[in-house]
Parts: structure tokens; sequence; C-alpha cells
């Protein structure tokens, strides 16, 4: 990421028992809950991009990744 972007926010709901075990998950490594699921959605893209399930990262960041 160059030093002219920004990080975008997203809000996601999740069903009662993920979000309690995502609790559970982030207080066991002394992390935030928001820390944890940003991490978490940010290996599962990159995974996604690696099997080619998805566009390659750069090739979604040189579009500015807005679609």
């Amino acid at each position: 990421m160059s030093e002219d972007t920004v990080s975008k926010r997203y809000f996601v709901t999740l069903p009662d028992g993920i979000a309690a075990a995502l609790d559970g998950w982030a207080e066991s490594e002394n992390n935030k809950p928001s820390s944890l699921a940003a991490f978490l959605i940010e290996k599962a893209v990159r995974d996604a991009a690696d099997k080619g399930t998805i566009p390659p990262i750069s090739q979604i960041a040189d579009k500015g990744g807005d679609s």
C-alpha cells in the first residue's frame, strides 16, 4: 500500500456464535476482535488470490480496488 492510500472500513454482521468465538479467540491472544477479524479477512482474500479464485491483488489494486 502506498503512503497516499487510506485504509477502508467495512462493517460486518456476524451470527452470535461466530461473534462469541471471535471474541474468545481474540481475548486468548490479547488482541481486539476487530484486529483479528481484519487479519482473517486479509488472509482469506490473499489466499483466494493465490489460488486464482479472484484476480491477483496487484491487478485489483491497479484498478483502485473500488468496484
